[in-house]
């Protein structure tokens, strides 16, 4: 038997490995079941020895050597079983990952289709590489050719790893739960196959067939691998809406309840105050001084030309005095009047609430402020939102990134900065000094640059 013959013979239990080392770099971050290292191996293992055994009886059958492509007289029933072998093929490392992975049949097929393509893709460059006779020369040639595809699948797998799948995981995942995605990238997947056995088992291509054949499969599943991880703006940016408006509905309840709390509470306040005078004659001057004082906190509404603004700073700014926090505020909130009502809160209370989520943490009790500014500059409202932090804070596109995600900047930041340009306007972060500066710049309408009022 020739050196040919026989690795030719063990292309297929190659082709299982091939396969689940690909599937499994595509998978690796999914959840895994007990005693996955037996099970990913011992499974894998299974198919190998199915996928030999299946060659050794098609010989018995056949009468003849298995041989990798270019069948000579066997005909059409060949060529199907060539294609209902590999897919039994792919069908088993299917198994193998759902078995050893804690994951729904929708994320492993998706997962494995990658696999699979990248797999493909290996093959055929390696078919492309190795076409000079050298590599099909006996005795040498064909261990050659061994020794350049395992060069190539793992060079090409080292890049699709370090290049792809390590850094995005999240759309991997969130693309694997889209089922119409999920169905493309597996019936590709399987027409691919079935382009490549009926191609693979014509003995007399000519060169420029063999080529256009390989440099078209690589393009196909090069497509597959790259949809893998692909999230089209329209998505991505239906997802961040979705996820804004959700904020906003949630933020109209949160005014609405606040609005309410605040009227009680000054009513009640209100009504207390001409109840103290009824207990000065059974209680002492110091414990009369410090009811009023309490009083005197809750009853510290801020008025600043805003009905809006007088609510979201009021809030907090009782918030700020529960946690220690001083709270200071300059703000002609009449300037806000083209503003529509919900933005106006949004925008402040997205930004005192991170202000005061920061300020709360600061060990010095000097520093631990939030100052707020609104005023006019020429045609311009200025909002400038200042507090001091401890810590690091890294800056990405301009805003923060949290330390519980470095994929999430946070809908409230995003938020605040589409209202600002939702009139025309911008928003900055900066840091200096231990301070944590945001600043929103918008015209005034009717001067130039403005958004159209009131747009959503």
């Amino acid at each position: 038997m020739t050196a040919g013959a026989l690795l030719s013979f063990f292309a297929p239990p190659l082709m299982v490995v091939e396969i689940l080392v690909a599937e499994f770099l595509f998978a690796r971050t999914m959840p895994r079941r007990r005693y996955f290292r037996v099970a990913f191996f011992g499974y894998g293992a299974a198919s190998v020895f199915i996928a030999v055994w299946t060659e050794i009886v098609y010989s018995v059958i056949t009468d003849k050597w298995y041989a990798y492509g270019n069948i000579s007289g066997g005909g059409v029933s060949d060529s199907v079983f060539n294609f209902v072998f590999y897919c039994a093929i792919f069908a088993m490392t299917i198994a193998t990952v759902f078995l050893s992975f804690r994951s729904n049949i929708s994320q492993v097929l998706f997962v494995c289709s990658g696999g699979y393509a990248a797999q493909h893709v290996a093959r055929n460059i390696v078919n492309l590489v190795t076409m000079p006779e050298f590599f099909s020369r006996e005795p040498y040639g064909p261990f050659v050719s061994l020794a350049v595809e395992a060069i190539v699948f793992s060079a090409l797998y080292a890049v699709l790893y370090f290049l792809l799948i390590r850094n995005h995981t999240s759309e991997l995942m969130r693309n694997a739960d889209n089922l119409r995605k999920v169905i493309t990238a597996f019936v590709v997947v399987i027409v691919c196959m079935g382009m490549s056995r009926i191609t693979t088992d014509i003995p007399d291509r000519n060169v420029l067939s063999v080529i256009a054949e390989s440099v078209y499969a690589v393009l196909c599943c090069g497509l597959i691998v790259s949809s893998v991880f692909d999230v089209s703006r329209n998505e991505n940016m239906r997802e961040r809406m979705d996820a804004m408006a959700e904020v906003l509905r949630s933020e109209r309840k949160q005014y609405e309840l606040s609005r309410e709390n605040i009227e009680l509470i000054n009513i009640k306040c209100h009504d207390l105050k001409h109840q103290i005078s009824a207990l000065r004659k059974d209680a002492s001057e110091e414990n009369i001084a410090e009811i009023e004082h309490a009083i005197m906190i809750y009853d510290s509404a801020v008025k600043t030309g805003n009905d809006v603004l007088d609510v979201i700073l009021t809030e907090k700014k009782l918030l700020c005095d529960s946690r220690g926090i001083q709270m200071t505020c300059v703000a002609h909130g009449e300037m806000l009047s083209f503003m529509d009502r919900m933005d106006v809160y949004s925008l402040f209370g997205n930004a005192l609430s991170n202000a005061i989520e920061s300020a709360e943490k600061v060990t010095d009790g000097e520093k631990r402020c939030v100052n707020v500014i609104v005023r006019k500059v020429e045609d311009l409202l200025v909002v400038h939102v200042e507090n001091y932090y401890e810590g690091h804070i890294e800056l990405e596109d301009g805003l923060p990134v949290t330390g519980r995600n470095r994929d999430y900047h946070g809908y409230g930041m995003r938020s605040m900065r589409r209202t600002a340009e939702k009139y025309g306007g911008e928003l900055a972060v900066s840091l200096g000094g231990g301070k944590f500066n945001l600043d929103i710049v918008i015209p005034e309408p009717g001067t130039a640059g403005n958004g159209k009022r009131g747009e959503a």
